[in-house]
């Protein structure tokens, strides 16, 4: 749901200008006709207090492996900068919040686990985050991010990019320079995950073989990471929300600072080498950042 956020940002958006005003409903409906490929079906939007408000969301894709999205009720607000004398103003903000959200495979799309159809079937979401643009440094700054699974899994999350604006060729050649996630696990989702993850991993895995093939990939990476970017206490933290995986209730925090930036061509170079996610390429993508983690069992979602 993170992406269809993203693409209607990019089908709004162009480069900053000063002097922001309201976006009408007309406009940011128009931009999520045009997310993914999906078909929009929904009631005319209406405004209410600055915002922008579709009742019974429900976003159509007759590909295969693709889900289709419905929602009880999408609140959209943005802004656009002022610019006058004809020219198109360009979205510089966009908040959005999303109630009652669920996914739906295909009933006879075979290419999907029916344990992640199971996951989807059974659990609504809500998502809310905030999407702004400083027009003096040209920061993008994703801030109040939160998605809500109603099984009991929460993550919030926010971020800051080195770019020029909210334009698609901004964004396409922008640098991560701060991010921060915060997982709440209610115990149960990570299981199944690690399975259909373990079974890919190593072949003939299943049930506890799968979840501890999973587990040591992940170690593996964590392992991998540079000691100049993450230190002995932050490394014991992810160790111990590793050991308590699958089942373990608790929250993790993690937040990754990187003054250069990481960009997509910095991924891309990453991934063509032979070990992508070996010590000499997480050295090399990582150079100058600093993570820091933290575990706590035991809390409740």
């Amino acid at each position: 749901m993170q992406a269809l956020v993203l693409l209607l940002a990019l089908a709004l958006a162009a480069p900053v200008r000063a002097d922001q005003v309201a976006a009408d409903c007309a406009l940011l409906t128009d931009g999520l006709r045009g997310v993914g490929g999906y078909t929009l079906s929904v009631p005319p939007a209406r405004a209410d207090a600055g915002w922008c408000v579709l009742d019974g969301l429900a976003l159509r894709n007759a590909a295969s492996g693709l889900p289709d999205l419905t929602a009880q009720r999408l609140r959209l607000r943005g802004t656009l900068d002022g610019a006058g004398n004809g020219t198109v103003r360009a979205l510089v903000g966009l908040e959005v919040d999303l109630m009652g959200l669920r996914v739906a495979f295909a009933p006879g799309d075979a290419s999907i686990d029916d344990r992640l159809r199971g996951i989807v079937r059974l659990q609504t979401a809500d998502l809310r985050l905030v999407l702004r643009v400083d027009a003096e440094s040209g920061l993008v700054r994703l801030s109040d991010g939160l998605l809500r699974l109603s099984g009991g899994t929460t993550l919030g999350f926010r971020a800051t990019l080195r770019a020029g604006g909210l334009s698609a060729s901004a964004l396409g050649f922008a640098a991560l320079t701060e991010a921060r996630l915060d997982w709440r696990s209610d115990g149960r989702l990570a299981r199944p995950l690690m399975e259909m993850a373990g079974e890919k991993l190593l072949v003939g895995a299943t049930a506890t073989a799968a979840v501890d093939a999973t587990r040591l990939f992940l170690r593996q990476i964590a392992d991998n990471l540079p000691e100049a970017a993450l230190a002995k206490a932050e490394r014991n933290e992810l160790d111990q929300a590793l050991d308590a995986l699958p089942q373990g209730r608790g929250r993790l925090t993690l937040a990754l600072t990187v003054p250069a930036g990481i960009g997509a061509a910095d991924l891309l170079l990453a991934g063509l080498g032979d070990d992508p996610l070996g010590p000499q390429a997480l050295a090399q993508l990582l150079q100058g950042a600093v993570i820091t983690a933290l575990w706590t069992p035991g809390i409740a979602p």
